[in-house]
């Protein structure tokens, strides 16, 4: 067992077990987002909790970053085949007040995302929590900037706690082989 400064600002002996959720709770905030078909999903545990995933920011208006970059996701998730199917595809909205369920299901259609594609959307305030927790964010106000985000997306293993990113912009080829490296 080893201390750690709990939320006391105590040192307090803690298992790895209790490491690890803190880490989740900070990285994963069960936070209540709202899906395409407007359904209520709590963050970690509905969309998280035992998955592989992969994460990108987005929002439907951007033509100059997130078009491009989703296209070469959906073409990675292709080319991974099989093993594409165990994974989770996710995008999260950075406009919540604009990229209701209703703009994100037309932004679905008209570019023929795969239909078990997820696209969260929500309140503000959760949402810049999750991207905050996701690292997509920094803690500063200023940080928020949907003209100025990342093109990153994040590969997330929920039970090893694993994390890691692909430029969302290199070719599908390459984000292919770098999320097939990741999940050995």
């Amino acid at each position: 067992m080893s201390n750690l400064i709990g939320t006391t600002g105590k040192w307090a002996p803690s298992t790895p077990e209790a490491v690890n959720a803190r880490i989740r709770q900070a990285r994963m905030p069960n936070e209540t987002l709202v899906d395409q078909n407007g359904r209520s999903v709590r963050f970690y545990d509905d969309v998280m909790k035992g998955n592989r995933v992969v994460i990108n920011v987005m929002y439907t208006v951007c033509s100059e970053s997130c078009t491009p970059a989703m296209r070469n996701l959906v073409e990675a998730r292709r080319m991974l085949g099989a093993e594409g199917r165990n994974l989770k595809f996710v995008s999260l909205t950075l406009t919540p007040l604009t990229d209701t369920p209703e703009v994100l299901r037309e932004y679905i259609k008209k570019n023929e995302m795969p239909a078990d594609w997820t696209f969260l959307t929500g309140k503000q305030e959760p949402v810049e929590r999750v991207q905050r927790g996701l690292g997509f964010l920094g803690t500063r106000e200023s940080d928020i900037d949907p003209l100025a985000h990342s093109t990153m997306a994040r590969y997330c293993e929920e039970a090893l706690i694993k994390w890691t990113h692909v430029n969302t912009l290199l070719p599908p080829r390459t984000i292919a082989r770098m999320i097939r490296f990741e999940m050995v």
